[in-house]
């Protein structure tokens, strides 16, 4: 479980205080992640990312006013979260643009995607990585390429990429993501969930046109992906997405003492943020319990909680 949070500044104008968006969009994101943070935008030599293996209540972001598209990423850990390579935004590189890319979800079979198309290998170890040489492997950023991705990996997953043009392609497997475009200021602003989208405005500059009803919520649906053009229009591609095997409640082991599944420290970090997520759904935390008692995966209560 991963945060995916970010913004379109469509306005060509600087934003006071868009720092403030930045850090509450993180700090919020933190629920779904606090292993590590880490944000990418175009800045005047290009473009930066900004990530280390700390808590987002931990970070300070800093960036200009006038930035004009941003992604950022919270993490819960699966591997090496502690070598700051193994963190995200990702960084990409194809013959039309340089790119980075933020990864919420769990894949699978990478190392069959690894063989069949011939990926080189590298040193960071997280499954994600894989998306971004899927990629660099197509050579050019493009819807088509964007689906090509989706279409290949296995997991549960929704993405951002950032490119060097300031536009941002979100794609949405399994995983949430919630959008919300503000016409008078032109800025688009998202975020994994509805909660902590609506917190973060909340905790904002934009909090006065939240208030006014001068907002629209921007639909994205399982097996989309939509392009946030830099000058704001928005181009929508559908593609397959297959549903993935989530492991059953007999891959975990047996039941421990803690009335869980016999797993590591990592994974009861998992409970704890998904009880946490509960909350916010209006579910509390003994209830993520008795799903665990009754045989539900983690995965599969993630997935329930998604669909509430």
């Amino acid at each position: 479980m991963c945060g995916l949070f970010g913004f379109l500044n469509y306005s060509g104008k600087e934003v006071k205080g868009l720092n403030c968006l930045t850090d509450s969009l993180a700090t919020e994101s933190a629920v779904r992640g606090t292993d590590a943070t880490g944000i990418a935008f175009n800045g005047e030599r290009g473009m930066r990312i900004l990530k280390d293996s700390k808590s987002a209540y931990q970070m300070n972001f800093k960036h200009p006013d006038n930035v004009g598209a941003l992604v950022g990423h919270t993490r819960h850990r699966t591997c090496g979260a502690k070598r700051n390579f193994n963190n995200h935004p990702f960084a990409g590189k194809c013959r039309n643009s340089r790119f980075a890319l933020a990864h919420n979800g769990v894949l699978y079979d990478t190392d069959t995607l690894k063989t069949t198309f011939s990926l080189p290998k590298s040193r960071i170890e997280t499954d994600s990585y894989v998306a971004v040489q899927l990629l660099e492997h197509k050579g050019y950023l493009d819807l088509d390429s964007v689906r090509f991705v989706a279409e290949n990996i296995r997991g549960s997953f929704s993405l951002s990429i950032l490119t060097s043009n300031n536009d941002i392609f979100l794609v949405r497997g399994d995983n949430p993501l919630s959008i919300i475009r503000f016409p008078n200021l032109k800025m688009i602003v998202f975020a994994s969930t509805d909660e902590i989208l609506y917190k973060a405005i909340s905790g904002s500059k934009l909090i006065e046109e939240l208030k006014k009803g001068n907002f629209e919520e921007i639909e994205i649906k399982r097996g989309e992906i939509l392009k946030l053009c830099a000058d704001g229009r928005i181009e929508k591609e559908k593609f397959t997405f297959t549903e993935f095997e989530e492991r059953k409640w007999w891959e975990y082991g047996a039941f421990s003492s803690r009335n869980s599944f016999l797993i590591d420290d990592e994974d009861f970090d998992y409970i704890d943020d998904l009880k946490a997520v509960a909350n916010y759904h209006g579910y509390s935390p003994d209830t993520i319990d008795d799903l665990l008692s009754q045989g539900f995966s983690p995965f599969e209560i993630e997935g329930f909680l998604y669909e509430s």
